[in-house]
């Protein structure tokens, strides 16, 4: 028996022994290397984590209480009694701890191409973010300092990535189209980039990096901001202007089956009885709608058709709700993502949801009720003159700045997370994981159950 346990410590040793090899030696690795180690470490690290459990480091974050009902897959459509902002208040001593010491190190973020060749300028608060600085720069890529390398998905090609990565850069896919863009229009299976990604980054709530077209809280203060310091009588003073009843600005007419499902939707709306003034590329013979000028259109009407061009595609929800009828000033009457993805990320009492209606006939006579009945109508407003520590993920970082502080080794905003219980919660709320963080199967998780009613096939 002890000569067996030696040999069995022998054996961990050599292991652990070729894994630092590799590293000191093979600092750079091909992708080919790189995609055959990181399943090699899937399986040898947790077991090595295993076997030497019983000697514990010393964190100094492990007395923060984190105890809380999260929801998960399971339950992800059901209401869960999570009470972010009390973790938060136990979190922010510490928090501002670390973000304070993370601006001592500036990392490098490289976006690898220009999503649709088009350049923006990406500025991080350090005190929020941590350090780091975000370019196109490519020739920084074997930087030490680079430590997360963006490939936007529509200029992503396997053979156009470096040939040779380090181990402690993180490789990050970025996507804000939904399924139907990548599967149906472009044709993407995704399932050569297995092993290749360390991290996604979406419009997705359950994505490693949460890229949202805008947050509830983002576009409440862009509201308030540019108000006159009073939100009632900024809202008071919206309404009185309106003299229209809906309008609908769409440039996309059917290029996926949700385009053309949309299209449809709305003549059957007008068929209904619902005037609709439709505008944009899809409608060239109407009036136009200049993109400088549409917010100002749009705050004219009581009602916006912020409907999306797929049906139940996960957490989809685009700048059509945000921008257009939230930015507008209309109520958005809303179509695609399911109503429990947009209740998680939409101000309170701020929507219409077609689904909610058993026919469209319904819907068209409640729209004409609320037109007609100003209090009712009101209701679905109020939320303007709410804190922003009222709306949904307030103190959740997001995009770049998250990425930042994953770098940085902050991994608090995983707690919003709708899945943090089965994917994040062995993660460091302050540190990095002791294992690499793999996207096993970047096809399963874009196109896989969760987008079941989204993509019949995938």
């Amino acid at each position: 028996m002890l000569e067996r346990g030696i040999m069995v410590k022998v054996f961990v040793l050599l292991i652990v022994l070729m894994i630092s090899s590799i590293y000191v030696y093979y600092n750079f690795l091909s992708i080919d290397t790189f995609i055959a180690f990181t399943k090699t470490h899937q399986v040898l690290l947790p077991w090595l984590s295993k076997l030497t459990s019983n000697t514990k480091q010393h964190d100094p974050f492990n007395n923060i209480s984190t105890s809380t009902t999260i929801k998960t897959a399971s339950n992800q459509g059901t209401s869960t009694d999570v009470n972010l902002i009390k973790i938060q208040a136990n979190l922010s001593q510490k928090l501002d701890e670390v973000l304070q010491n993370s601006t001592q190190q500036q990392y490098s973020i490289i976006i690898w191409e220009p999503p649709f060749g088009a350049k923006s300028t990406n500025h991080l608060d350090q005190s929020k973010c941590g350090a780091c600085d975000v370019s196109y720069d490519k020739g920084k890529v074997n930087d030490s300092m680079t430590k997360a390398v963006v490939f936007h998905f529509n200029e992503l090609r396997l053979n156009k990535m470096p040939q040779t990565r380090r181990l402690d850069q993180y490789y990050v896919w970025w996507s804000m189209e939904g399924p139907p863009a990548l599967r149906e229009l472009r044709g993407m299976k995704l399932s050569e980039y297995d092993n290749v990604f360390n991290l996604t980054m979406t419009y997705r709530r359950d994505s490693d990096i949460y890229n949202p077209y805008s947050t509830a809280v983002d576009v409440l203060l862009n509201i308030q901001s540019s108000g006159s310091g009073d939100p009632d009588k900024d809202l008071d003073q919206l309404i009185s202007k309106k003299n229209a009843m809906v309008i609908w600005i769409v440039s996309n007419c059917g290029a996926t089956k949700g385009a053309q499902t949309r299209m449809k939707l709305v003549q059957d709306l007008i068929n209904a009885g619902l005037p609709v003034d439709r505008r944009g590329g899809c409608f060239p013979k109407n009036k136009p709608a200049p993109r400088g000028q549409q917010l100002e259109i749009i705050s004219e009407f009581k009602f916006y058709l912020a409907f999306e061009n797929s049906y139940h595609c996960l957490d989809y929800i685009t700048e059509k709700l945000s921008f257009n009828a939230f930015g507008g000033g209309a109520v958005p009457v809303v179509f695609g993502a399911k109503k429990s993805d947009y209740q998680a990320v939409v101000p309170p009492n701020s929507c219409i949801y077609v689904d909610d209606f058993t026919n469209l006939q319904n819907l068209v006579n409640y729209l004409k009720y609320l037109d007609k009945n100003a209090t009712a109508y009101k209701e679905y407003m109020k939320w303007r003159t709410m804190k922003p520590e009222e709306m949904p993920n307030y103190g959740r970082s997001t995009s770049l700045c998250q990425l930042c502080r994953v770098l940085h080794g902050i991994n608090v905003d995983n707690l919003f997370n709708p899945f943090y219980s089965e994917r994040y919660s062995s993660i460091p709320l302050f540190g990095h994981p002791s294992t690499p963080r793999v996207v096993t199967s970047l096809r399963e998780w874009f196109y896989g159950p969760l987008s079941k009613d989204c993509l019949v096939n995938y």
